[in-house]
């Protein structure tokens, strides 16, 4: 199934220009010509760097969409749009009752200090807000202590009972853990299923003295998405469900779950977690990293990619990211968070989308794709407030 952003069509669509025709861009007035997106270089890169909209020729050919391929060179980005939300009401002038997810999130984030890094907010901000951390620069680098509360390693034992943590994932509860299905079973490990998650942690290495106090709690049960069918990556969605609560402290505290179906507003997201760094070996970095990438619309991101062969065609269930800048952080490992901010709790982050295709180091100019998170609230909530 083709997935393609109806609204992003709607707003930008030159009706009837087929490919080859002479084409107005809507935004900057250039003067192009319809080409295939995956033809247009310089469509790409006003999309990756300014974060522009193509405007739109014709709806597909070859599987690819059609858009106006500017001349000039020189490009100005849209004003913002207005970003005042209404509170939905009800026929009765009620207001409506939120879901779940939104209900708990603002029950934890009274956990959260109340000081937020503007990057990640749409624009214009009306207030500047401080948190206990400091704003996300663009590029990877090291995570602060507590920076990133809800973080969590997801462990196996080996032959030698020694962990090893090879996936990532996000507390969204005193019990629950939210990561990606392929993490819920590792081949090569003592046991398929992982023993333990690790939270409040910076540096897995236990001989390095991060300033950490982490805590390794069991894990009691597996909740797998049961459409999840690998190799193919659709649904790629898991709840680890701990063997006891744990108690919130400055650097162990859950993140909200995002329950918009998109993101108006937002350009960007971080990636944190435990991922592939740029090294002499390739290695799984120990330090906790973070990473500032782009959002992308699915029709722009899935010409970026392999062969569906490979990669499959992108569906609503999924999100997609690419990389902004220099950076010596490749991406989180499979389970780990995409991540942003909102005015509304601007102090704990709203997981998005939950690591799924990530890009290796070598391949590092191709998106990666995410699980998009507010697809799967029913099946969240029912799982983890049961009784709510």
């Amino acid at each position: 199934m083709l997935f393609v952003s109806l609204a992003l069509i709607a707003l930008m669509t030159v009706s009837g220009q087929q490919e080859g025709e002479s084409c107005t861009d809507v935004i900057t007035k250039a003067v192009g010509r319809c080409k295939p997106l995956i033809q247009c270089e310089i469509g790409k890169i006003d999309y990756i760097t300014l974060g522009k909209k193509p405007t739109f020729c014709s709806y597909r050919v070859h599987g690819q969409p059609v858009i106006c391929c500017r001349e000039e060179f020189n490009v100005t980005t849209a004003e913002n749009p207005s970003h005042n939300e209404q509170i939905p009401v009800g026929t009765n002038g009620e207001k409506v009752t939120r879901r779940l997810s939104e209900r708990k999130c603002e029950e934890y984030s009274s956990f959260a200090p109340k000081e937020v890094p503007i990057a990640l907010l749409p624009d214009p901000a009306p207030t500047p807000i401080t948190c206990d951390y400091d704003f996300i620069s663009i590029g990877g680098d090291n995570a602060r202590p507590g920076q990133y509360p809800h973080m969590a390693a997801i462990g196996w034992l080996d032959s030698n009972n020694k962990y090893v943590f090879s996936c990532g994932g996000s507390l969204i509860s005193p019990r629950f853990v939210l990561t990606s299905g392929q993490c819920s079973s590792k081949r090569g490990s003592k046991d398929h299923a992982p023993a333990i998650v690790r939270l409040g942690d910076q540096n897995l290495d236990d001989k390095v003295d991060d300033g950490a106090s982490p805590i390794d709690v069991p894990i009691g049960h597996i909740h797998k998405h049961p459409e999840f069918l690998p190799p193919k990556a659709y649904n790629n969605i898991a709840l680890l469900e701990l063997a006891t609560d744990v108690a919130f402290n400055n650097y162990i505290r859950p993140a909200c779950l995002w329950t918009k179906p998109n993101f108006p507003g937002y350009k960007n997201a971080v990636n944190s977690g435990w991922g592939e760094s740029y090294s002499a070996n390739k290695e799984m970095t120990k330090q906790l990293k973070r990473v500032v990438l782009l959002l992308l619309e699915n029709d722009i991101c899935q010409s970026m990619l392999p062969v569906p062969a490979t990669y499959q065609i992108l569906m609503n269930t999924q999100v997609c990211a690419a990389k902004l800048g220099a950076q010596d952080f490749c991406q989180g490992e499979p389970g780990s968070p995409l991540q942003v901010t909102s005015r509304d709790s601007p102090c704990i982050f709203h997981i998005i989308g939950i690591t799924s295709l990530g890009r290796t180091c070598e391949d590092n100019k191709r998106p990666s794709v995410y699980t998009r998170v507010s697809s799967y609230l029913d099946w969240i909530e029912k799982i983890v407030w049961p009784n709510e």
